[in-house]
């Protein structure tokens, strides 16, 4: 069975505020992030349609707080939460 840790995962990317390290396993991105400090993603959202993600994510906070920003309402989640971020489909 394939796996990946933060450790093995064949590509990194450092975007300044936030390192990422990725692994395709079975035809889902496993992404291991880490944010230096605290961060807006909006900007890297900018130019996709409706400058909004499309892809659905499913997570474990390992320190610290997430937020996701949806138009009508936003999702937190802390320390030692799993979630579904559901793909935004407001219109």
């Amino acid at each position: 069975m394939p796996k990946a840790s933060k450790h093995t995962a064949s590509r990194v990317e450092d975007m300044g505020v936030m390192e990422g390290r990725y692994e395709e396993l079975g035809g889902y991105t496993v992404g291991f992030e880490h944010f230096r400090e605290d961060a807006d993603a909006t900007s890297l959202l900018r130019g996709l349609p409706d400058d909004r993600c499309q892809s659905p994510h499913w997570g474990y906070v390992v320190e610290g707080r997430v937020t996701f920003r949806y138009p009508d309402r936003e999702e937190a989640y802390e320390s030692g939460d799993a979630y579904y971020a559901p793909r935004d489909t407001s219109p």
